[in-house]
């Protein structure tokens, strides 16, 4: 009995820490790795359009908020001749619903190694483009979730707000 007790103990323990790590991370300035966090808040604002978004081709992931939102999250970018697009799965993790949510409204903020960028979102649904972009997913990210993902076409917006 006492080590049951002790196990009920542990797993309890567990599950606060996890709570209070969930919690927290909603003030600090963007994502905790896979858990969401607080505004983008830090980072040189780029005021210029991006015309060419080349520079992140190599960049594993970024961090991207809704300006709808207050909250962030860690997201993948992808580069196809000069355009970014982020991916959505739509079924993983699940109940992430902020793929909806930039239909409704795309103005969105990228950080990208420490800069953030005032974007738009717009859902891509050329099946062309869809094509040409999930070939560099395949490439850049061999380890995709599950089911099914939209893309996001990225449009460059002046660095003030509004």
């Amino acid at each position: 009995m006492t080590v049951l007790r002790w196990i009920v103990r542990v797993v309890l323990g567990v599950a606060v820490l996890a709570g209070v790590v969930f919690f927290g991370a909603r003030f600090l300035d963007g994502p905790l790795g896979p858990i969401p966090g607080g505004a983008l808040v830090g980072g040189v604002m780029v005021s210029v359009p991006v015309a060419d978004w080349g520079f992140a081709t190599d960049v594993p992931e970024i961090a991207l908020q809704l300006e709808s939102q207050s909250r962030s999250r860690t997201t993948w970018i992808l580069v196809h001749e000069g355009k970014a697009y982020i991916p959505a799965s739509t079924e993983y993790p699940p109940g992430k619903t902020w793929h909806r949510v930039a239909l409704e409204d795309g103005r969105a903020t990228l950080r990208i190694e420490g800069k953030r960028y005032r974007v738009t979102l717009a859902k891509v649904e050329d099946a062309a483009t869809t094509s040409a972009v999930r070939e560099v997913a395949s490439r850049k990210y061999p380890k995709r979730p599950p089911g099914d993902a939209w893309l996001f076409e990225v449009t460059s917006r002046s660095g003030t707000a509004g």
